[in-house]
């Protein structure tokens, strides 16, 4: 078939570079055919980094089928029949439909020639096709029993670097691992994640995944998210079934997949990753707005008769040469509180440093219904082992199909309990850093924003009252603290 039109068809299923160096090598080998046989590429086709046998859409492939059907070219050049079609039924019925629509011929590099408009050759195709389909099931059950068992000793197999860890997935990387210890930190003071994705970044670290063109990508919050989701950083190892996987978002599906304890080192015990899960998932929980600029945005409240909403922060413009100061307003009606803020702030903040100067102040430490981290633990483990041996039980005619249900729901209710319990032993408590430190004025006021703001929700209720029309308190610390008990009036204070 000398002089005809063809199209170089090349594909890979990874390119963890970027550099297309598979492919490149690919149409390589197809042009050096095509000019053996004296045909004319008319058209290079790439779909990179993407499996034949996965669910993404090939979009040079779908390419080419219709470059075919409007006779824009005969020939298709490929590796090998792998290369052009693997496992995805439906596209191989397409291509033999194709075949006999056009005379469609396939030219490979590592494999005899094809002839579509033929039965013989259909039936040759649809053989090699059947084989390579053949050879991807018994790969991807191969790896499925793999993945299995390496989830059941805890081990991993490979993937992308988590951060945290080096390539191999368990030794530390320090300088990463001490910023994921923070964070863990951070998100139970009550800091936003946007915030800690700020800090990692002012800190020059990056995602362990660059973007495509190979520049270093940073953290937001989208990111950071399933980061600290991540059961690994609690030492746990996870392993995500197809079941799963065809039900929700496979990084969700690893909160629910947890199989046992890791191979590798914890970056925070148990108790801290679940309290920090909770907080993460669960949006009711949050103490302020993501984004809360003031103080009490979120947590104070409007002192309006029968209203309660929460206030935020706002802007009163300059007018008549005065300047423009920032502002508390209730959230749910213009002509409720509004007042300006920093006094407001002065007040409450010298409120919460009294309280935690006081010599009773330990007291606000007192827990005795906080739960045993350790036994909890312990429950935690020894319900997965029974939870892992219904199988076994089913195997050797223990228990029946109903039994092993049964036993399955009350194993996982009585887990879930335990699995909670342990989110309330990781909470930290945001008072005792304060209270036990030498100078509890200094202590808080280092506190910024974010986390002064969850020791004031941890503390008190506090509810803003309109302090009047025309009512000024000044602009300084100085003249706050002349008028510091009409400031006070206006405030009411209700200690939890």
């Amino acid at each position: 078939m000398a002089d005809v039109d063809a199209l170089s068809y090349a594909r890979a299923s990874q390119d963890r570079t970027g550099e297309e160096l598979s492919v490149g090598r690919q149409h390589e080998d197809h042009r050096t055919l095509a000019q053996l046989r004296q045909a004319r590429i008319v058209r290079e086709l790439t779909d990179n980094d993407v499996s034949a046998a996965g669910k993404r859409r090939r979009p040079d492939f779908e390419t080419g089928l219709e470059l075919v059907r409007r006779g824009e070219a005969r020939v298709i050049i490929a590796t090998d029949m792998s290369r052009l079609t693997r496992g995805k039924a439906r596209d191989e019925v397409r291509l033999l439909e194709l075949g006999l629509e056009t005379g469609l011929h396939l030219w490979f590099v590592r494999a005899p020639d094809l002839d579509l408009s033929t039965a013989a050759g259909r039936l040759t195709a649809s053989i090699l096709i059947a084989a390579a389909r053949h050879e991807i099931e018994q790969k991807s059950e191969r790896q499925r029993r793999a993945a299995i068992q390496a989830a059941e000793q805890g081990r991993r197999i490979g993937g992308r670097r988590p951060f945290g860890y080096e390539s191999d997935g368990v030794t530390i990387r320090e300088s990463e691992a001490a910023a994921v210890r923070d964070a863990y930190e951070a998100v139970l003071a009550g800091v936003p994640l946007g915030r800690i994705a700020a800090d990692w970044n002012a800190r020059g670290l990056n995602t362990p995944q660059p973007k495509r063109d190979g520049s270093p990508s940073p953290w937001t919050a989208q990111t950071l998210r399933p980061t600290l989701l991540n059961p690994r950083y609690a030492g746990l190892r996870s392993h995500v079934t197809e079941a799963l996987r065809e039900t929700m978002d496979p990084r969700a599906a690893r909160l629910k997949a947890i199989v046992g304890p890791a191979a590798w080192e914890e970056l925070v015990t148990e108790e801290t990753w679940r309290a920090a899960v909770e907080l993460i998932t669960d949006p009711s929980r949050h103490t302020g707005p993501r984004s809360g600029r003031g103080l009490l945005t979120g947590v104070g409240r409007c002192g309006v008769p029968e209203c309660g909403a929460t206030v935020h922060r706002g802007a009163a413009p300059a007018r008549k040469g005065r300047e423009g100061h920032p502002t508390y307003r209730c959230r749910a009606s213009m002509g409720h509180v509004g007042r300006a803020s920093e006094p407001v702030d002065w007040w409450v903040t010298e409120v919460v440093i009294g309280r935690l100067e006081r010599p009773d102040a330990a007291l606000l430490l007192a827990d005795d219904k906080r739960p045993d981290a350790a036994k909890l633990r312990r429950e935690a483990r020894a319900l997965r082992v029974r939870l892992d041996s219904l199988a076994g039980l089913l195997a050797d005619g223990v228990l029946t199909e109903v039994g092993v249900r049964r036993e399955s729901v009350k194993l996982r209710t009585k887990l879930a309990e335990v699995e909670a319990a342990q989110a309330d032993a990781g909470r930290v408590n945001v008072l005792g850093p304060l209270i036990n430190a030498p100078d509890v004025r200094a202590a808080v006021e280092a506190l910024d924003t974010d986390r002064l703001r969850v020791v004031i929700d941890t503390l008190m209720t506090v509810t803003l009252l309109p302090p009047g029309r025309g009512v000024r308190f000044g602009q300084d610390v100085e003249s706050w603290e002349r008028v510091a008990e009409r400031i006070s009036a206006s405030i009411v204070i209700d200690w939890r």
